[in-house]
Parts: C-alpha cells; sequence; structure tokens
C-alpha cells in the first residue's frame, strides 16, 4: 500500500534563516505564491534563534552556509518540525556541519522559483517518514524492555496457581483483556504489585 504523501502546504508557517539576498527574495516570494506564510530571520540580524520558534512555525529553511550559532539545538536529526538547507558553499566541512543538523530536503544556491516546491514537498514527507520511523523503533525497544516483564508475571502466575507457563501466560493475557492492557502493560502492573509496586525491584529480585 503507498504511503499518504502531502501535496497541499497552503497556510504552513515558514521561517527563512538567511542574509536579505535575491536568494531569500526568491524564497519568499515563491512560497507565498504557494500559499505559506514566511517569517523572514537574518542570522546577523540579532533576531530570536529558529530553535526557539519551533512552537510557532511549521518548516524551517536556513542558510547552510551561516549556521554556526543560528541552529543551537538543532542537531542529529532531533529537530521537531521539517528542515530544509540552503547550500551555497560544498566544501567538507560545511557539507558536515549541514548533515549533521539533519534537513530533510536540500536547495542549491543560486535559488530560482522552479524546484523549491520539489524541496518542499520532501522535507515535509521525509520527515513525517522519520517521524513514524522512530516511533515504530520507539515501540519495539518498550516492548522488547517489556519481555522481562512478561516472563517474570508468567513465572510468578505459574508459581503463585501451581500451573505449567502456558497457562499462566493464558492467564496473564485474559487478565489484560479484561482491563485493556497491553499483555506487556500487564505483565509490569502485576509484577510491580507483586514487589511492593516498584518494577525496577522486581526485576533485580
Amino acid at each position: 500500500m503507498n504511503e499518504q504523501v502531502f501535496q497541499n502546504f497552503r497556510d504552513m508557517r515558514v521561517a527563512i534563516l538567511h542574509a536579505p539576498d535575491s536568494n531569500r527574495q526568491i524564497l519568499a516570494e515563491t512560497l507565498a505564491k504557494l500559499g505559506l506564510r514566511a517569517t523572514l530571520l537574518d542570522p546577523q540580524g540579532g533576531e530570536p534563534r529558529a530553535c526557539n520558534l519551533v512552537d510557532s512555525i511549521d518548516i524551517l529553511f536556513f542558510d547552510a552556509d551561516a549556521i554556526e550559532d543560528n541552529l543551537a539545538g538543532y542537531g542529529g536529526g532531533t529537530a521537531s518540525i521539517p528542515l530544509v538547507a540552503v547550500l551555497g558553499l560544498e566544501t567538507p566541512s560545511r557539507l558536515q556541519r549541514t548533515f549533521e543538523v539533519g534537513p530533510s530536503a536540500l536547495l542549491h544556491k543560486p535559488l530560482r522559483p522552479t524546484g523549491i516546491y520539489t524541496a518542499l514537498f520532501f522535507a515535509v514527507n521525509e520527515f513525517r517518514r522519520r517521524q513514524k520511523l522512530v516511533a515504530r523503533l520507539a515501540d519495539v525497544e518498550a516492548r522488547h524492555g517489556a519481555r522481562r516483564f512478561v516472563v517474570k508475571a508468567v513465572l510468578t502466575l505459574a508459581e503463585h496457581h501451581n500451573v505449567d507457563d502456558e497457562e499462566a501466560f493464558r492467564m496473564l493475557r485474559v487478565q489484560s483483556m479484561k482491563q485493556r492492557l497491553t499483555v506487556e502493560e500487564m505483565a509490569v502492573r502485576l509484577v510491580a504489585s507483586r514487589y511492593g509496586g516498584s518494577a525496577r525491584n522486581a526485576l533485580r529480585a
């Protein structure tokens, strides 16, 4: 099944972190024609740092040739909004710093109206794909960590009710369904209650 993608970005709030020049002007004008509202920020102008605006904007375009202090707080793909790098110099050091910020799309100077929509499309949809992947990995890690509690809960039930492990697991699953919890959540609660409410102590026991 094909993944649903965003194609209409009208009314999205954008910040452009770029010194005033023809590149910024073309970018702002093109985004306006696409229906986006842009806030213009000069890296040397003393405006608030871009990382302080993440709650009020949906996308950030930034000048990759002037990212030293203006993207403090971003790194390793941890930004909570899509980032688009506007790149001019292709030196290894500049490329590395840009890569470390974790943009979802790139634009190359000198900017032209053509290509800006494409960068916007990839930035938003690639960012959504990354977020989904991070969520899936977090879920896998949480379930993997909870396996220890499931084993502990099954052993506890088997000992308490004098049944084998298959029956103990069935009991755990039935109880989780009654309380509308996952098996893992039910196991954590059961084990924690058995050991004085401390799940950490339960795993040490």
